[in-house]
C-alpha cells in the first residue's frame, strides 16, 4: 500500500506512523511524500524519525549504534532517518534528557533555516524568469507561489521547533527567547499553493478552454479568500 503525505513536522509524522503500524501496516519505504506500507501485526512496530548527518547519509558508527540498540533504520529520507524497532523490546525514545532534545531540536530549526535561505534564492530567480520571461513567465509564476509555499511551510515549523526549544529551556531554568510567540496560519501556504496550481492550469486548448478558464478563476479566488482568512487568523492568534 502507498500512501502520499506531505508535512514537514516529524513530531506528527511519528505520530502518524505508530498509529499506521497498529493498524497493522509498518512502514517500509518513503521517496518525495510517498510511503509504502506492508501489512504487519498491529502494533508489531514502534517508529522514530531522527535527523541525518547531511542529505541521505549517516555514519557507520550511528548505524553500528542503531544495530547494537535493536532499531532498524527502515531508509533515508532526505535530512530525515526513518527507524523503527520491535514494540515487544519496550519503549522507543532516541533522546531521553532535556539536553540531547535541545541538540537535537537545534539541528532541525539550522536545517529548516537553510532549506528557506535556499529556496528564497530559487524563488527570486523565479521571479525574474516571470519578469523577463515572456510566453512562459506563466510556468515562472506557478513555480514561485509553488516556492513560496514551501518558504511559509519551513518557517511555520522553525518558528514551531523554537517554542518546542524554549519549552525545554524553561525546564532546565534558561530563559525562553520567544516567550509569546504566535505561527503563521496554515491558511497562507495554502492559499500559494492555490495560485501556484491556477498558474499552471493551461488554457491552450481551445476545447476546454472555457472549463480550464473557469478552473484558473476558482483557485485565484479561493487563494484570495484563503489569503485574507489567513491574515486575519494569524494576527487574531497574536491578540489572543
Amino acid at each position: 500500500m502507498m500512501k502520499f503525505r506531505m508535512c514537514f513536522n516529524k513530531d506528527k509524522d511519528t505520530e502518524w506512523l505508530n498509529e499506521m503500524a497498529r493498524n497493522g501496516y509498518a512502514m517500509t519505504g518513503f521517496f518525495a511524500g510517498f510511503y509504502i506500507f506492508d501489512r504487519c501485526e498491529p502494533g508489531e512496530y514502534v517508529y522514530q524519525i531522527d535527523i541525518s548527518e547531511g542529505p541521505f547519509r549517516v555514519s557507520n558508527d550511528y548505524r553500528e549504534f542503531m544495530r547494537e540498540a535493536g532499531v532498524e533504520i527502515v531508509c533515508l529520507g532526505g535530512m530525515w532517518v526513518l527507524l523503527r524497532r520491535k514494540a515487544a523490546e519496550g519503549d522507543f525514545v532516541l533522546y531521553t534528557d532535556v539536553e540531547s532534545n535541545i541538540t537535537h531540536y537545534t539541528k532541525i530549526r539550522k536545517m529548516f533555516k537553510v532549506f528557506a535561505l535556499i529556496e528564497c534564492l530559487c524563488l527570486i530567480m523565479e521571479l525574474l524568469a516571470a519578469a523577463y520571461g515572456g510566453s512562459a513567465s506563466w510556468a515562472a509564476l506557478a513555480c514561485s507561489f509553488l516556492i513560496a509555499a514551501f518558504i511559509i511551510g519551513m518557517i511555520r515549523e522553525v518558528w514551531r521547533v523554537d517554542e518546542i526549544l524554549d519549552e525545554l529551556k524553561q525546564r532546565i531554568g534558561q530563559r525562553p527567547e520567544g516567550a509569546g510567540r504566535k505561527n503563521l496560519s496554515l491558511f497562507i501556504p495554502v492559499s500559494c499553493l492555490l495560485n501556484g496550481i491556477g498558474y499552471a492550469v493551461p488554457v491552450w486548448r481551445y476545447s476546454h478552454q472555457f472549463l480550464l478558464s473557469c478552473l484558473k478563476g476558482f483557485c485565484h479566488g479561493l487563494a484570495i479568500m484563503l489569503l485574507v482568512v489567513g491574515i486575519v487568523h494569524t494576527f487574531w492568534k497574536r491578540g489572543d
